[in-house]
């Protein structure tokens, strides 16, 4: 593939690749780093690419497996932490530890799923995709993942719920 047929078929999805990293990254920063290194991957593996049916799917697929990646390989969680300096009062620190404790155990949920709904989740929930996008990107049909969906939300709320009668 010729360097202006990579341009053609791959540079317009710059911002997708960038709002999907930064979705479940929540760092602009990282963000930029996962966009340079989605471009990296497909640029080495230009002459291979050919056979991709639906380039926008297959980046949107890469994105995210890349950005999930970055995200075991740091253990980070994906959370925006507001900075101590902004903290004023104690009581603005438990709500802090209140959500992180929420989160963790949300995650903790989340990672028990079954890994096809865990993937509907995170891409519906962190990188904000329509169910239409959902779709495209995994190759199911949009009836399949509201049901994925559907299911994960169930047994995480079933479970959360559990969780909080069990520290009662």
């Amino acid at each position: 593939m010729s360097n202006e047929e990579f341009k053609k078929r791959f540079l317009s999805f710059h911002s997708l690749i960038y709002r999907i990293s930064c979705r479940i990254l929540e760092n602009g920063d990282d963000a930029d780093d996962i966009t340079q290194e989605v471009y990296i991957k497909l640029w080495e593996q230009r002459n291979n690419l050919g056979n991709i049916r639906n380039d926008e799917a297959f980046v949107v697929t890469l994105t995210k497996n890349l950005s999930i990646d970055w995200l075991r390989k740091n253990h980070r969680k994906t959370t925006s932490v507001v900075d101590n300096k902004d903290i004023r009062c104690e009581n603005r620190e438990e709500e802090r530890m209140d959500a992180r404790d929420e989160l963790s155990n949300l995650m903790k949920c989340m990672s028990a799923l079954p890994k096809t709904q865990q993937e509907v989740i995170r891409l519906r929930h962190f990188a904000d995709l329509s169910i239409r996008e959902i779709a495209e990107a995994t190759r199911q049909t949009e009836t399949n993942i509201r049901q994925l969906l559907s299911r994960a939300r169930r047994t995480m709320k079933e479970k959360l719920n559990r969780n909080g009668n069990e520290q009662q």
